[in-house]
């Protein structure tokens, strides 16, 4: 994961995490949306239903992050996050199509690009245990980023 330490690099890392999804959901043929993908659960759709959530996501760990403050629960408490993760995915993306899912990332990447602008320059590199994981206000807008890439490479590999 790249570490970003500005405005200009968070923006670049989500426009370069936009332009990789998009271009993986509108190369999907109907057949290759609906197959199982390599991450287990899921079918691509819903794969690509959770990368436009994400999208959308990050402000909450923003706003702990800034402050220095983290979000570690324990491991059997992960568990639990992890199950209604996805079930969650699976439930709320039921009759998704390529276009809505398009749509809900964009809705995501714009409401994650405005959070650029509240973060000063002197908070890029706050943080705090996020998720088992050292993480910095930064580091959220590179996890954006390589949380796309993994997921593309993973229905690619389908």
């Amino acid at each position: 994961m790249t570490e970003v330490t500005n405005a200009e690099e968070a923006r670049t890392a989500l426009e370069q995490a936009r332009t990789e999804y998009r271009e993986l959901v509108l190369g999907l043929s109907e057949e290759e949306w609906n197959q199982k993908s390599n991450n287990g659960g899921w079918s691509n759709g819903q794969l690509c239903w959770h990368m436009a959530f994400g999208a959308g996501a990050g402000g909450q760990s923003v706003a702990r992050l800034r402050n220095n403050k983290g979000m570690n629960p324990p491991a059997r408490l992960m568990s639990v996050f992890n199950f209604a993760s996805l079930w969650m995915v699976r439930i709320r993306s039921r009759g998704a199509t390529p276009e809505s899912v398009l749509d809900f990332f964009d809705e995501g990447y714009d409401k994650t690009v405005k959070l650029i602008d509240a973060i000063e320059d002197d908070e890029w590199g706050n943080g705090a245990i996020f998720l088992g994981e050292p993480m910095t206000v930064g580091g959220i807008f590179g996890f954006m980023r390589s949380h796309v890439s993994e997921h593309c490479a993973e229905i690619r590999r389908a």
